[in-house]
C-alpha cells in the first residue's frame, strides 16, 4: 500500500467513525506531521477522498469534511444491490475459463485471508472476488458503474470488514456466489449478489447514528 493510499484509508476510516466531523477542516502540513510524511502523498490522498465525495475544497478554506448523508448511503446501496446481481447472472452465463481462474483464486484469497484474521487482506481479496464477477459479464458498461460505485462505499464496505465474525460471515457467501457462477445458475447467482450487498443489522445503526 502506498503513502497516500495508507493515509487515505485513515481519514476514510476517521470520517467513517466519526472521528472527523462533517465541516472539519483538513490541513495538509498537519497531517504530514503526523504521518511523517511530505505533503505530495497527502495531496494525493485528499485527491482520493474528494473523488469519492467524503470531503470538498472550499475557497479560502482548503479541503473539509464532507461526509455523507444516511439517505444518500442507503440510495447507493439500492443501486449497488441492482449492479451486483445483474453482474451475477451475466457471469454465470458468459464466464469464460480465464475468469474462471481468476475468480476461484480470489475465493481462496479471502479463504486465506479470513484463516489470518487479516480483514484489510481480506477486504482486498474481496475487491478482486467482485471484479472478476464484473469483468465475467464483457459489459462495458456495467463495469464502469461498479468501478463508480465500488469507490464510494468503499469506506463503508472497508470499516464494516473490521468487525467480529463478518468475514467468516461474508466467505459463506462467497462461496455460495462462486458454486452458482461457475454451474451456470444465473438466476441463483443474482439473487445471491444482491442479497450480499448489505451491512449488518448493529453495523447500519452505528453509521445512521453517525451520519446526517
Amino acid at each position: 500500500m502506498s503513502q497516500a493510499e495508507r493515509i487515505k484509508v485513515i481519514l476514510e476510516r476517521q470520517i467513517v467513525s466519526g472521528r472527523l466531523k462533517p465541516g472539519e477542516k483538513l490541513e495538509e502540513n498537519k497531517i504530514a506531521r503526523i504521518h511523517q510524511v511530505s505533503r505530495t502523498p497527502v495531496r494525493e490522498a485528499l485527491m482520493k477522498l474528494e473523488a469519492i465525495n467524503l470531503i470538498e475544497r472550499r475557497p479560502r478554506h482548503g479541503a473539509v469534511v464532507r461526509g455523507i448523508t444516511l439517505k444518500r448511503l442507503v440510495q447507493m446501496l439500492e443501486v449497488s444491490s441492482g449492479l451486483e446481481g445483474i453482474a451475477g447472472g451475466l457471469a454465470a452465463r458468459r464466464i469464460k475459463d480465464e475468469q474462471r481462474i481468476q475468480l476461484t483464486a480470489a475465493y481462496e484469497a479471502c479463504v486465506a485471508a479470513e484463516k489470518a484474521g487479516d480483514p484489510d487482506d481480506y477486504y482486498d481479496a474481496n475487491i478482486v472476488f467482485h471484479r472478476a464477477i464484473f469483468d465475467s459479464t464483457y459489459n462495458e458498461i456495467l463495469i464502469e458503474q461498479y468501478n463508480n460505485f465500488g469507490e464510494r462505499l468503499e469506506p463503508f464496505f472497508r470499516q464494516q470488514h473490521q468487525k467480529d465474525g463478518w468475514l467468516a460471515k461474508t466467505l459463506i457467501d462467497h462461496k455460495a456466489i462462486l458454486d452458482a457462477i461457475l454451474a451456470g445458475r444465473s438466476d441463483e447467482a443474482t439473487d445471491l449478489l444482491r442479497r450480499h450487498v448489505y451491512f449488518d443489522p448493529e453495523q447500519f445503526v452505528d453509521f445512521a447514528s453517525i451520519l446526517e
